[in-house]
Parts: structure tokens; sequence; C-alpha cells
């Protein structure tokens, strides 16, 4: 019943915007809506009247998200069909209105997009595959004449990414070498301190980047500054201006923490970075089927059966030791933390979501503003989510100025590609990148097949800096999938990594480290139950898995040789430090290991001594 509803509610939305053909006193559109109809004759109406394919349509003038957004909806609509009524509209010519309008959105997003990085790379995939799927549809020559911009523009880009290779080896290769020059100086010879230096402010920026121990020439010139009595401040580390960690009902597992917890998470973040501000990343709107469920019970009086038309929801979080919303807010105003309210929208309307966030927690000191990430804007399934245009988050940042001008707009995404291209205000840009092989991208990560095009952790979210000079960015990092090298970083590695961003970060940055690994014994320690340390040791033991099986293994399989990467200094590394992990255990927790895991150590062990 909601999904017949909720056909009815985005073709009548559509209507009243002016989206749909046929709209108007006189229009018939909203005439046939007075009717019981199917789901099926719903989506055929919807998508006989999308207006990217009336004639009135210029391609070349049209707002990207005035066309797009209503054919990516009708898109989901359709799929969620059953067959019987996906063949009807296949066979009455409906399906091919779509995919017509799929094509010329294609070529809408070809446009908006430069094709002249290697960001692109992060998109361009995903063009080239929709691209095929339309061709196989539609035929080569329809295609072709409905996205004249693949043939002049995208392919184009396939000549420049031969160049975006040489530049990351060349990057990696002058990173490496200065890299090697750090590691073999002496610490306490002043002079040999100060050509490494020289040599290392000789390289550009980007191939700054690629330095992994930048952090022993700080330190020797630390030591040798304090010896000749001179105080070395760390400019770096005061660019990180906030600091904290991100909530959600899905990353701490069962047990949730409590206000105390997370007080004591942002005083922990302070004390490694003493000039920032506690900040934390707060969801309270998770993905849920088609759209967006808000984690709460509203306070005042909302038509809930109009709004879930509207895919938005309502649901209290429901984890072990989870109090409301509003508990925790309480909690951050007396204690000075603040707090930016996140949304995971799918098809909900962001305007509204927001309204209704800030309308339940407008009255709490410790809200900084309202966060989207976009990676579930119109999507919900990986990669499915829309690019940001700048109309776009012109209207939404408007928006939230108008309930409160103090209030700031963020936008997070792992690509830069999916932000607005010139639209900036005030807003915070969040970079959320995870799965890389290591700090300097010299070895494959989980997602990488060629090691020329990836980029590595640092260089990766330095260009994501770059790209808005002028606004602060936050850093969400620590993501499970990164553990395999983070955790080979000197202690506290929550500092160590924030560190190095900063380093080559030019502007104001913020520190957000993900709830997923909050549970670590290398992280937040004094967050963890018993259970809560053996299940991330286990997570962690699994990294030596030796088998040639894809996913977060890469140390086991590149130490079992069965990996297109050879071993790095780091593996052994891990080793000794999951060696240490396990040793600190009390028999009993010990006992409560997988013994697979152990094996794999046992095995990593022997390896490493072998070389």
């Amino acid at each position: 019943m909601r999904r017949r509803k909720a056909w009815k509610f985005a073709v009548a939305c559509l209507a009243m915007a002016g989206i749909l053909q046929g709209t108007g006193a006189a229009g018939g559109t909203m005439a046939a809506y007075a009717q019981e109809e199917t789901g099926a004759d719903a989506v055929k109406d919807l998508i006989l009247g999308l207006a990217i394919n009336q004639e009135s349509f210029d391609p070349d003038t049209a707002e990207t998200s005035e066309y797009r957004e209503p054919v990516v909806l009708a898109r989901a609509l359709f799929d969620s069909l059953g067959e019987d009524e996906q063949e009807e509209l296949a066979n009455d010519g409906t399906l091919e209105e779509l995919e017509m309008a799929e094509a010329k959105v294609l070529n809408l997003w070809i446009r908006d997009t430069p094709l002249d990085a290697v960001e692109d790379g992060g998109v361009t995939w995903i063009m080239e595959e929709r691209y095929d799927t339309l061709v196989e549809a539609l035929g080569e020559e329809t295609a072709a004449e409905l996205i004249p911009l693949y043939e002049t523009k995208f392919l184009p880009y396939n000549d420049l990414v031969p160049q975006f290779q040489e530049e990351k080896r060349t990057n990696l290769e002058e990173g490496l070498r200065v890299d090697t020059l750090i590691q073999e100086m002496d610490p306490e010879d002043g002079e040999a301190v100060a050509q490494v230096r020289e040599s290392y402010d000789a390289l550009t920026e980007m191939q700054q980047a690629y330095v992994e121990h930048y952090s022993l020439l700080k330190n020797a010139e630390g030591k040798l500054a304090e010896a000749q009595g001179q105080a070395a401040e760390d400019t770096d580390l005061a660019r990180v201006t906030s600091s904290g960690v991100r909530s959600s009902v899905y990353g701490l597992g069962d047990q949730w923490l409590l206000p105390e917890q997370w007080g004591e998470i942002t005083e922990q973040m302070q004390e490694w970075y003493p000039a920032s501000q506690p900040v934390l990343v707060w969801i309270v709107g998770h993905l849920s089927d088609m759209g967006c469920t808000l984690e709460f019970t509203p306070s005042q009086e909302v038509d809930t059966e109009q709004l879930a038309e509207q895919y938005i929801y309502f649901g209290e979080p429901d984890r072990n030791n989870h109090l409301s919303h509003e508990e925790y807010f309480d909690y951050f105003d007396q204690h000075g933390i603040k707090v930016y309210l996140q949304v995971e929208p799918g098809f909900a309307d962001v305007d509204t979501l927001m309204d209704l966030i800030l309308q339940q927690y407008g009255d709490h000191e410790c809200v900084a503003g309202c966060g989207v990430d976009v990676e579930w804007y119109y999507g919900i399934t990986d990669d499915s989510g829309l690019p940001v245009t700048d109309a776009l988050a012109e209207k939404w940042d408007t928006h939230l100025k108008e309930l409160n001008p103090d209030y700031r707009l963020f936008l997070k995404h792992y690509n830069i590609r999916y932000l607005p291209s010139t639209y900036r205000s005030d807003i915070l840009f969040v970079d959320d990148s995870q799965g890389f092989g290591s700090m300097i991208g010299d070895v494959l990560g989980i997602y990488d097949e060629n090691v020329d095009d990836v980029l590595g952790f640092v260089p990766e979210f330095k260009r994501f800096a770059d790209a808005f000079p002028e606004n602060e960015v936050l850093y969400q990092i620590g993501y499970t999938a990164d553990a395999a090298w983070y955790n080979t970083l000197e202690d506290p590695v929550v500092r160590s990594l924030g560190l190095r961003l900063a380093e080559v970060t030019k502007q104001n940055c913020g520190i957000i480290w993900v709830d997923f690994s909050i549970k670590y014994p290398m992280t937040f320690p004094q967050t963890m139950t018993k259970d809560d340390k053996t299940n991330a040791i286990n997570e962690l033991l699994s990294y030596l898995n030796p088998s040639e099986n894809g996913g977060d293994n890469i140390i086991g399989r590149r130490l079992a040789g069965v990996s297109t990467d050879a071993a790095t200094a780091r593996d052994p590394l891990y080793v000794e430090k999951m060696r240490e992990m396990v040793d600190a255990l009390s028999e009993e927790e010990k006992d409560a290991l997988d013994p697979e895991g152990l094996s794999y150590l046992e095995n990593a062990e022997s390896i490493v001594a072998a070389e």
C-alpha cells in the first residue's frame, strides 16, 4: 500500500512543480490521479510525463537536477514493479521512453563533469557502464544520438589517463626518495637533518604527500630545537580546528555508548588535537527502503502518513544502551560539544528532512548545522547516488540559513565530482574515502586494479581539500577497510593519521573518526567491553588470512605471495602489533579468540621470520 501511495504522491509532486507535461488548471495529468490506479499505471504516467523527453527540453541550458531527479525516481519505481508489470511497460514502449530519458540524463552528467583530472576516474567507469547498458537497450545509433558528448567529451578523457599515471609514478618515486633520506638520517646530527629538510621542501606539494615518515623529520627537528632551548610550535597541528567522531545506529555494534562515553572520546580527541573544537557528526536519519528513517518520534504533530508517501519515516533507535538523541544532546549542550545532524536521504526531500530534524532538535545549543551524505542522495544502492549541482547546494544552504543563519551545511562524499563545482558559501566539505592499500598508494587497496591509478590515502585526501581551498574540510577516517595499514602507525594511531593529513592540508580541517573502529584496541579502548575487544582483535587477525579470496585480507595475501603486490615493510610491523595485542590479553580473553585467526598470525610470523 505504501508503494502505491508513494507513486501517486511522487507524480502529484512532480506535476505541481511543473516537471510533468500537461500541468496547470487545464492539464489532464492531475485529473488522471483522481482515479484509482495500479502501480504500473502510475509509473507509466510518470515516465510518459517526464519533462526531459518533451520538445521544450534544451540539453545545453537545462539545470540538471530539475530533469535528472524525476528520471532517477522513475527508474527506481519501475525496478520495484513485479516482472509482469515491467514486461507490460516494456511491450507498450514505456520502458523505451524511460531509457531515452536516462540517455539524456547521462549526457547532462557528462556535460557537467570536467573530465580533465585524475578525480574523474571515480565517475568515468560508472558513466561507461551506463552507456554500455543504454547501447544494449536502445541500439548504438540511438544511444549515440541522445548522448553525443560520450564521443566528443567522454572518450577523449581516456587519452589523459597515461599522463595521470605517469604523474602518480613520478610523485611516488620522488616521495619515496626523500622518505628514504628521512629514515636513514641521523636524527641527532643537525646538519644532516637540515639537509633532509631542504630535500623535503624542494618537493612539490603533491610529492610531499607521498612521504610516509615525515613525522620522523619533524620529531628530529623538534628535539634539536629543544636542545638549543627553543620552543618548537607545531603549526600543522594547529590547523586541526575540529575533532571528534561519527555516530550511527549501525556503526558500534549492538551495544551503544552512553553520553559520558561520548564525552570521554571528545576529551581524548582534544588532548590529541588541542586547538580543536569538539565536533560530532551525528546521524539522525538513516537510509531506509526508498528514503530516510528519522530516528525519533516527532514532538510536534506531523502527518506521518503523508510524510511516508514522501519516503520519510520515523523510528526510535533500537540498539542496546541507546538513549534518545535528545538525552545525548542535553549532555552535549552542557559540555560544549558541537553536533552536525546528518541524513542519508534516499529519495526523501532534503529541505523537508532539515525542517523536521531542526523542529525536533533546533533548540539545542550543541546543534551546529545539518549534513547530507551525498552517496545516498537519490540513491539507495552502492554507487547510485546523484552528484549535487551548484543550484541544488545553494538551495539547501539557503534553506538551512533561513531556519538559522548560524547553521552550516556539510556535504559528504568520497569524490569531489559529486559535490558542487563552484558554489561554496561556508559549506563544510567532508571526505569519507576508504579502502586504500596504504598511506601513499604504493600497493593496491581492496577496490583497486592498477597501482598506477591509485593515489593513496594522504594524496587523495589532499586533492580533495585542494578542490575547496576557501572552505574548511572534514576528514572522516578510520574505516576498518584501512586498519591493515593505519594499525602500523605510531601510537596514538588516531593522532598520527590525522596529523599527517593536517601536514599536507592548506586550510583548517577537522578529524572525524568513524564509529566502525571506535571500539578498537589502538583507538578508544576505554569504550570496549570484553566482547568488543575479542571481536575487534578477531577482525584485525582476519587481515592476515592468506586466502586468495578478496576482501580486507591484503596483508595475508601479500605475505603469502598470492597478491599482485609484494609484501611491504609495513606488513611485518602489522604482524608484530597483532602479536602485542594478543599477548596483552588475559588467558580468558585469549581463549575467546577465533582459533583460525590465531593460526593466521602464527603463519604470518613464520613467513616474516623466514625472510
